[in-house]
């Protein structure tokens, strides 16, 4: 979950900057080729910081194009079982994602039920 700024709200190029947490939970971790002979290995989830950059591209009518890259700072532990090996780790990935988009109008869909008053003025 990032917190993101846009520097502009209008016009073809939006570019964006962010800031978060990233919440990261491991799952089938499996035993790999570990040759402590471990029956599993268990690594915990973990919360780490992030940072964001990225561009959407408005392409017209509702449509876009987006680039987006984050790094993410994480330090997790990881443990072998039943061999008593445990292990600090510093997973610092950088994200790098692109993808194309719609933004519905809701008025479109479900009609436009405001409708202006007139002020008689005298």
């Amino acid at each position: 979950m990032t917190a993101q700024y846009h520097f502009n709200s209008g016009g073809k190029f939006k570019p964006y900057v962010g800031a978060g947490l990233q919440y990261i939970v491991f799952f089938d971790e499996g035993t790999g080729q570990n040759r402590l002979g471990a029956a599993s290995v268990d690594i915990d989830d973990a919360v780490g910081f992030t940072l964001q950059a990225g561009l959407d591209i408005s392409m017209g009518n509702g449509w876009s194009l987006n680039a987006d890259v984050k790094k993410t700072w994480l330090d997790t532990e990881i443990s072998w079982n039943g061999t008593g090996v445990r292990a600090d780790a510093d997973l610092d990935p950088w994200i790098v994602s692109a993808g194309f988009g719609y933004r519905f109008n809701l008025g479109d869909i479900f009609g436009h039920s405001a409708q202006t008053a007139s002020i008689p003025m005298k």
